[in-house]
């Protein structure tokens, strides 16, 4: 039976249609991307599965006793409740059953007949939810959830209430993702996340057994974890089954093929509208009556609708400056309290396009702002280039006068351009009528950076430096700043979480970390793969070198015993040779030291497959694997206890 359906749903603001018909179903396990224009009726949608709108015609419904999870935009919590707390009342249910699985098996202990069969039913039902709902490990999920999302261990039993903004997202995000709900809704559920915990997020919800649905403008993650793709275009839904690419590609040719037959049946009609109306009062009449009938009952097709509205970005020309943009010496920057780049250097020569990345905190902002100019360093220095000049682009657009329309703003920068030619200019940014008198506080985030970006490719710059320039565009909008800034033949500096636009955009990479600050050849795929590969043997040599450390310690102690073994015979000199028993029963000593060994290949095995990617990627075999070395280490151990203690004549 499907999760989820909706059946010709529409929905009015006023005089304007978001919805007009849109009908879906959601069979359970989905994993489901809708994308589609920015104020295009997604949130609307969304907020009419989870019960907090309803339509104005049609129907939702939702299988009886289906868990919805959705994460709320502004979380609450109690007073004195700490993250890890929060997060673990996602598993209330998981609780709930646990303890009632026991139960029922103390029950089973005096239960006799049918009231046995009874509890033996719902015991093996129970089990089944247990495992349905993430499993016995309570703390462990919680803990491995909290990690994934990049809130920091120092953060997990500090109180809710006083983490920050984005903090508070992620914990609430965490407790909806291990609630084991029948349909997870995720709204851009990568806004508050780094890098490293949107590659985590998205093997996290590959290997989710239940359904999701997820509005977001991540093409990686539309790409790597979803398999149906639904788009909502002109208040309707249609459904394309494969991941984003394909659905570009199923897109097209949709489009294609609907053309071509609204083509044909166009030129049908005017041949047959051509003959009537010739024939009409001619000899040919009653042939004419006929076709005129016929055709009064054919089904017009629709003409296909090919939305190719988004902006036109041209790259503006970039001023001509020395090969080199700019050099740090020595920098640290930060706050006097927290100091978050210490002495750094890097350089930024012509052309070069360059992705800065890292954790969330770490100092990727500071940097930018510092080499922009935008704030000053606590010490050392930023060198500048001949001629270089930057455009900045801030992720929070708070340079833009909020009591400002788009008409005034450009004008307030650039007085000298005719209100022609400024709306000129904003109808390329999808700024067209009305939309350029609009008072500014009123603006999406979509619309605050499109007019951002339209300020931005007025100027001749040498260079560009870009905080998060893809937040809040549509994919539509960030196709255009990608072209864009390929053709603009400046340097660029840019932080992004859309690995996409990093790997289209950058040919260099540096990475901002508690560690420091380094400069990497590649875009990010390359320095991901580095990194990995880098990780990995790390990770080897460590388990190599403990593997190592327990073979000479076995060996060692091998030895003491040995040589006690000696001088024991030497002081029993009145006994005759070969009286010595040696170890009690040699087969079973043997025996040992070869379950020994055995132990020893197993632990080196399992250490290292910790750094495979066919482990880390999968949680539940990560965590069978962390079991089991977990059982091994204990096993080794009690080993060689019994080995070193193992009695001698």
């Amino acid at each position: 039976m499907s999760l989820l359906t909706l059946e010709d749903v529409k929905k009015h603001f006023g005089a304007q249609e978001v919805l007009r018909g849109a009908s879906l179903t959601i069979d359970p396990g989905q994993k489901i991307g809708i994308v589609g224009r920015n104020g295009g009726g997604k949130t609307t949608l969304f907020r009419m599965i989870a019960g907090e709108e309803t339509p104005d015609w049609g129907s939702v419904r939702v299988r009886k006793k289906a868990r919805l999870g959705v994460v709320p935009q502004r979380p609450k919590f109690a007073e004195g409740e700490t993250a890890r707390e929060y997060v673990a009342t996602g598993l209330d249910e998981l609780h709930r059953t646990i303890e009632r699985y026991e139960k029922c098996a103390e029950e089973m202990g005096t239960a006799e007949g049918e009231e046995l069969e009874r509890l033996m039913s719902e015991h093996d039902r129970l089990g089944g939810r247990i495992d349905q709902l993430g499993g016995w490990d309570t703390e462990r999920k919680v803990e491995t959830v909290l990690g994934g999302i990049g809130l920091s261990e120092t953060h997990w039993d500090r109180e809710a209430r006083l983490l920050s903004g984005g903090e508070k997202n992620r914990v609430a995000l965490a407790r909806e993702l291990i609630g084991g709900h029948d349909l997870l809704l995720l709204d851009e559920p990568t806004n508050h996340l780094d890098l490293e915990g949107i590659e985590w997020l998205e093997r996290y919800l590959k290997d989710l057994p239940t359904g999701v649905l997820i509005v977001s403008h991540d093409r990686r993650l539309l790409t790597n974890c979803i398999d149906r793709i639904v788009e909502l275009e002109r208040g309707r839904l249609v459904a394309y089954a494969g991941n984003y690419p394909k659905f570009l590609q199923l897109k097209a040719e949709k489009f294609e093929s609907e053309q071509r037959a609204w083509e044909q049946q166009q030129e049908l009609l005017r041949k047959e509208e051509s003959f009537i109306k010739k024939h009409m009062g001619s000899q040919r009449t009653a042939e004419a009556k006929g076709r005129a009938k016929k055709l009064s009952h054919v089904e017009r097709l629709e003409k296909p609708h090919h939305d190719v509205r988004r902006p036109r970005i041209k790259a503006p020309e970039a001023a001509r400056g020395g090969e080199r943009v700019l050099h740090t010496e020595h920098l640290f920057g930060g706050y006097e309290e927290n100091v978050l780049l210490k002495d750094v250097d890097i350089r930024v020569g012509r052309g070069e396009r360059i992705g800065i990345v890292g954790p969330n905190g770490a100092g990727k902002s500071t940097l930018m702002k510092i080499i922009a100019n935008k704030l000053a360093p606590l010490s050392g220095e930023v060198v500048r280039g001949h001629g270089a000049r930057v455009a900045y682009y801030d992720q929070d657009t708070s340079h833009l006068r909020d009591d400002h329309t788009p008409l005034e703003e450009v004008r307030r920068h650039y007085p000298e351009m005719t209100e022609q030619e400024i709306r000129n200019h904003l109808a390329q940014f999808l700024f067209r009528g009305n939309e350029v008198e609009k008072v500014i506080t009123t603006l999406s985030g979509g619309e605050r950076a499109r007019l951002s970006l339209s300020l931005l490719v007025l100027t001749s710059p040498s260079w560009f430096a870009l905080d998060e320039p893809t937040n809040h565009l549509d994919l539509a909008s960030r196709t255009s700043l990608e072209e864009m800034l390929g053709e603009f033949q400046g340097a660029i500096v840019c932080i992004s979480h859309d690995r996409e636009f990093l790997d289209g955009i950058c040919n260099k990479t540096i990475e901002v970390s508690a560690a420091g600050v380094e400069e990497f050849d590649g875009n990010y795929s390359a320095w991901r793969d580095f990194k990995l590969a880098e990780r990995d043997a790390a990770q080897e040599a460590k388990a190599k070198k403990e593997a190592a450390q327990r073979k000479a310690a076995r060996e060692r102690e091998e030895a003491e015993r040995r040589r006690g073994g000696g001088e024991k015979k030497a002081k029993g000199g009145s006994k005759k040779k070969g009286s010595g028993k040696g170890p009690r029963n040699p087969y079973m000593f043997e025996k040992l030291e070869k379950k020994i060994m055995e132990l020893e290949q197993e632990l080196e095995t399992l250490n290292a497959s910790m750094a495979s990617e066919e482990v880390y990627t999968n949680p539940d075999r990560l965590r069978d694997t962390q079991y089991r070395i977990v059982e091994v280490e204990a096993n080794l151990e009690s080993s060689n206890e019994e080995w070193l203690n193992w009695e001698t004549a």
